[in-house]
């Protein structure tokens, strides 16, 4: 083989085997940061963008040789829901839900992902008897928008366990849908961080800040940036093959961070922050994780205490210090006293999908339910408090089956995640669903000691000495 051919062949190597080129990377992140400013100036580009990512994706579904590679789609388009949302990509609001059902339904049907089902769909068996409820207080299309709007999350769960609990993901796998999910997520922070340097005037105050979250939703843009804070805190950590890209997976953590404080809703850096907490208690049992966490605790503490909140109090006034110093729950609160005020006056089917806010009445207001376990028995009665079971049992059974501390690590901490989310967003996005399916995943063990890739000398047919690929045992893709 000549060496330009074995090059490039190790060069791909090194993407599959999880050592990811710093180079690339970090390319693919900078791209996406100059695509999502585009998209934040021309709406068609973002339209374009959502249209040609739906396209691959089932391009991908249909013909992908690995359903691994399904799963590095969805979490592309899991990423890139709030950055199409905020840029008026002018498309259906819950696609993002559906386009990750339908290319993990069609993974499922073409890699024959029968296992581990029945306590998902349990779940999502559970809420529909309440859904008939719906239509006859609706019309037609109100009804679907409730329907569509309650319902596509859980459906998104169930699926996502579905698929997702019958795979086995490699190191390099891992990382590699991880850095689909912050591609994306890059696009979020730019377009946050644009609108707030370029903004001549912004007026802080103790509640979120539209200017700061790039003109759209707060909790949802502080949401996701906060996810990016936390995968990027856990790749940094589990990554044991590729120290030139630390710095890189740094300075994201950082960013994602920033630009999810400066949002001023709360619940992005504090679901971030508690996933992180709950990954460190069993990644700390591991030796290079445990001094990786001993090296980046303090220099994370000295960096924003000292750098970078002085800074950003300066900016907003004092008044981001005194948000975070709020210990308000924002009104959600009496949205729970509301949820379970319906939820007594109809105990069992509850009142339908989308039909407590109007019949909340004083407690609560007429706003949609922002806590998913009380929506679960306001609208759906104690069958919707029932399918929370099947959701503990996933996770229990997710919890048994980890033989690592990393696998221990990814199941409490994803899990950890999504149900501080649905605790504060409900489930307003797919990322929830998506990232409870993410730990009932196989984390394969990373073969310490062998090299994914090495170069060795060989002779050529011309009988003079080149680089050829030679590569570690094949990795296993099959379902366990």
């Amino acid at each position: 083989m000549y060496p330009k051919q074995a090059a490039v062949r190790a060069r791909k190597r090194l993407w599959v085997e999880g050592r990811l080129p710093v180079v690339e990377t970090g390319a693919l992140l900078a791209g996406h940061i100059l695509l999502a400013l585009l998209m934040h100036r021309y709406s068609y580009v973002a339209g374009a963008h959502a249209f040609v990512t739906l396209c691959l994706a089932l391009g991908v579904a249909f013909l992908a040789s690995r359903p691994q590679q399904i799963a590095w789609v969805g979490a592309y388009i899991t990423g890139a829901e709030v950055l199409w949302r905020m840029t008026d990509a002018n498309l259906f609001w819950e696609l993002g839900k559906f386009a990750v059902v339908g290319i993990f339904v069609i993974g499922v049907l073409r890699f024959r992902r029968w296992r581990h089902q029945s306590l998902s769909w349990l779940y999502f068996a559970l809420l529909l008897p309440s859904a008939l409820l719906t239509p006859t207080s609706l019309s037609l299309t109100q009804a679907r928008q409730e329907l569509s709007f309650n319902l596509s999350g859980p459906l998104a769960l169930m699926v996502c366990v579905w698929f997702l609990s019958n795979m086995q993901f490699s190191a390099g796998q891992m990382h590699r849908l991880f850095l689909a999910l912050l591609a994306p997520l890059a696009g979020v922070a730019a377009i946050a961080g644009f609108t707030t340097l370029t903004t001549p005037s912004i007026h802080f105050n103790l509640q979120s800040n539209f200017t700061t979250s790039g003109g759209f939703g707060p909790n949802q843009v502080s949401a996701v940036l906060g996810l990016g804070a936390f995968v990027a805190f856990f790749y940094l950590l589990q990554d044991r093959r590729n120290p030139p890209l630390r710095p890189l997976l740094f300075g994201a953590m950082m960013l994602f961070a920033v630009q999810s404080a400066m949002t001023f809703s709360r619940g992005g850096l504090y679901a971030a922050g508690g996933a992180a907490l709950l990954a460190s208690a069993f990644l700390a049992r591991n030796a290079r994780s445990r001094a990786r966490l001993t090296l980046l605790g303090p220099i994370v503490f000295a960096l924003a205490a000292f750098v970078i909140l002085p800074r950003l109090d300066d900016f907003t006034g004092g008044a981001l210090s005194a948000r975070f110093q709020k210990t308000t729950l924002s009104n959600r609160e009496e949205l729970m006293q509301g949820d379970l005020e319906v939820w007594r006056r109809n105990p069992l089917l509850g009142v339908g999908p989308g039909m407590a806010k109007p019949v909340r009445g004083t407690a609560g207001g007429d706003a949609a339910a922002h806590t998913e376990f009380s929506r679960l028995v306001s609208e759906h009665g104690l069958l919707g408090l029932a399918a929370l079971v099947p959701l503990l049992m996933i996770g229990w059974r997710s919890f048994r089956r980890a033989k690592s501390a990393e696998q221990r690590a990814l199941v409490v901490s994803m899990m950890g995640w999504s149900f501080l989310f649905m605790l504060v967003y409900a489930m307003r996005l797919a990322a929830p669903a998506f990232i409870f399916g993410l730990a009932c995943i196989n984390l394969m063990p990373d073969r310490r000691g062998r090299a994914p890739a090495r170069i060795i000398q060989s002779r050529t047919r011309l009988g003079t000495l080149a680089p050829v690929v030679r590569s570690a045992p094949a990795t296993v893709y099959s379902s366990f």
